[in-house]
């Protein structure tokens, strides 16, 4: 079974490619929010340099946020095509989920004495976050996805461990050493949603029969984007 992954939620793009006997390959672009002009080159680009026909692929997953909206939006309109085109399965995967699947492969942060906290950047010092822990091999999410302040996250996670990833780390690293003395920080690559995490998780549920139709896989906001916010706030 081939998985290609999709994840447009950050600044940082990237596809990827995975299969069952456990190849994977992986290409990112880092230029800001530009998925609409780089995200369909980039699918091209890997999907010959590795000689795989996408009509090869058994199914996408894909990134649904919460992050950048127009990103988001981005992504899963180019998924939802790929899927209805090449009539395969598709899978929406949480953006967080993605980050603490990344963190537990990479560093495996031991046992279930440190909690995995992804926070993606919300604007207005407010942040996207859930909380995860590991049990034996799999990754367990202890909370729901939820927008919350800075402030308010870090005075609950106030004396416990805890292994921070995400972009918005960028932000508030000075803060969350200040604040939980226990933290420990993702370094500066690692931050960063992965296709290859998405196409992870992806692979997961389509092993788990995983059968949504495309058009239920929508992004997944949280809060409305910025620009409407504002535009109700002239209004008032």
């Amino acid at each position: 079974m081939i998985i290609m992954g999709i994840e447009t939620s950050s600044r940082i793009s990237s596809v990827s490619l995975v299969d069952t006997d456990g190849a994977r390959v992986e290409t990112a672009f880092d230029g800001g929010l530009v998925h609409s002009d780089r995200l369909l080159p980039m699918i091209d680009e890997l999907t010959r340099k590795n000689k795989i026909s996408i009509h090869k692929l058994h199914g996408i997953a894909v990134s649904t946020g919460p992050g950048s909206f127009t990103g988001t939006r981005v992504g899963v309109s180019v998924a939802r095509g790929l899927s209805q085109g090449l009539d395969i399965r598709l899978a929406g995967v949480s953006s967080l989920d993605g980050l603490a699947g990344r963190a537990m492969a990479e560093h495996k942060p031991a046992g279930d004495t440190i909690i995995i906290c992804p926070i993606i950047d919300a604007l207005r010092e407010e942040v996207y976050t859930a909380l995860y822990t590991i049990k034996g091999k799999n990754l367990k999410r202890l909370t729901d996805y939820k927008l919350i302040s800075i402030n308010t996250l870090l005075g609950e996670m106030k004396n416990k461990k805890v292994y921070f990833v995400g972009d918005a780390v960028d932000l508030y690293e000075d803060r969350i050493k200040a604040q939980v003395i226990t933290a420990v920080i993702a370094g500066p690559r690692e931050r960063y949603a992965s296709a290859l995490s998405i196409a992870l998780e992806g692979m997961k549920l389509f092993s788990g029969n995983h059968k949504a139709d495309y058009k239920d896989i929508l992004p997944r906001y949280i809060r409305k984007p910025e620009a409407e916010i504002k535009w109700k706030e002239r209004k008032k």
